[in-house]
This record gives structure tokens, C-alpha cells and sequence, in this order.
């Protein structure tokens, strides 16, 4: 996941993304850790998914795909 931060994130930071998916119901917290960054543009790796999380992710990204490449 790619996200514009407020302020300056290095790269290992362990942070918790709060979020929600289209079509889906409630919000999803999760643990990420910024893997790079580019100024104020951080890739964020999601770390200790549980299964019905990583299901709903994998479900919202198939809907994507004749958007993006997955």
C-alpha cells in the first residue's frame, strides 16, 4: 500500500493503518512497516495479516483487475 504521510516516515517504522475497502463493511486495522520511500510518499508492507483480513483485501483487489496488473 502506497500513502502520502504528514511528516517524514523511515523506512522499518511499524505503524497501524486504520482504513476501509469499498463494498466492504467496518474499518480494517492493520500492522504495516514502511518499506521505502520517496519524500512524503511511503510503501507501507502489511505484516501479520489474519485470514479473513488478507480475504478481504484479495477481494477487493480482484475486483481491480482490469484496472492494475495484480
Amino acid at each position: 500500500m502506497s500513502i502520502y504521510a504528514s511528516e517524514t516516515l523511515e523506512v522499518d517504522t511499524q505503524l497501524v493503518a486504520e482504513f476501509s475497502l469499498p463494498k466492504t463493511e467496518g474499518v480494517l486495522k492493520l500492522n504495516v512497516v514502511v518499506r521505502n520511500r520517496r519524500g512524503f510518499r511511503c510503501g507501507l508492507e502489511f505484516v501479520d495479516l489474519a485470514a479473513r483480513e488478507r480475504g478481504e483485501i484479495a477481494r477487493y483487489l480482484s475486483t481491480l483487475a482490469d484496472v492494475i496488473e495484480i
